[in-house]
């Protein structure tokens, strides 16, 4: 039960980043809505760490862990794009990932 909580609640975080990533671009003047985007892209990686504990430790096999490492590297490589200033070339596809993410990966290893 509390990984659905987790995972609806990543799952809007996730659509609110995406959105406000969105905006950052088109308007990079804004200091607060830059720090609100950090802060769900951050709350967003720890929803998605203590989903994928809580899914391991109520069921172990390779393929759910890889399939777990898999998304953790999509929001890591997010990370290496927006540190290289890739971001306004690469945000929108990165971001659209991270809904898949959260639509395929999460919701079908919830246990």
């Amino acid at each position: 039960m509390i990984a659905t909580f987790f995972a609806s609640l990543g799952f809007v975080i996730a659509t609110t980043s995406f959105i406000g990533g969105f905006r950052m671009i088109r308007r990079t003047d804004h200091a607060i809505e830059a720090s609100m985007h950090k802060f769900n892209g951050f709350l967003t990686i720890f929803l998605y760490l203590a989903i994928a504990s809580i899914s391991l430790l109520e069921e172990f096999t390779y393929l759910i862990l890889f399939l777990w490492c898999t998304g953790f590297g999509v929001h890591l490589l997010k990370l290496v794009f927006v540190k290289k200033g890739l971001a306004v070339r690469y945000g929108g596809y990165m971001g659209g990932v991270f809904l898949i993410i959260w639509l395929i990966i999460i919701f079908n290893n919830l246990p």
